[in-house]
C-alpha cells in the first residue's frame, strides 16, 4: 500500500466504501435479494441521513452538496 498522508487515506477509504456500496445495491437487486423499491429506500434513507446530519460549517457545505447530488442521481428515473 502506498504511503499516504492522512487526507489521502481518508479519501481512499471513502472511495472504497462508496464503490462497494455502489456495486452492492444493484447486485442485490439483480439477484432478487433486494427489491427495486428496497434499493430506492436505501438511497432515500442515506439522503435523509446526510440532510439531518449536515453541519452548518460553511467549509463543509460543498462536500454535503456533492454527496446529496450523488445520492439524488440514484433516485432519478432512468
Amino acid at each position: 500500500m502506498p504511503d499516504l498522508d492522512p487526507l489521502e487515506s481518508v479519501a481512499a477509504s471513502g472511495l472504497v466504501s462508496a464503490s462497494l456500496i455502489a456495486a452492492l445495491i444493484p447486485a442485490l437487486v439483480d439477484t432478487g435479494v433486494l427489491s427495486p423499491r428496497g434499493a430506492r429506500e436505501i438511497y432515500e434513507n442515506a439522503l435523509l441521513m446526510i440532510e439531518t446530519q449536515q453541519s452548518d460549517d460553511p467549509s463543509s457545505k460543498r462536500i454535503y452538496e456533492a454527496a446529496r447530488e450523488l445520492i439524488e442521481s440514484h433516485l432519478r428515473p432512468e
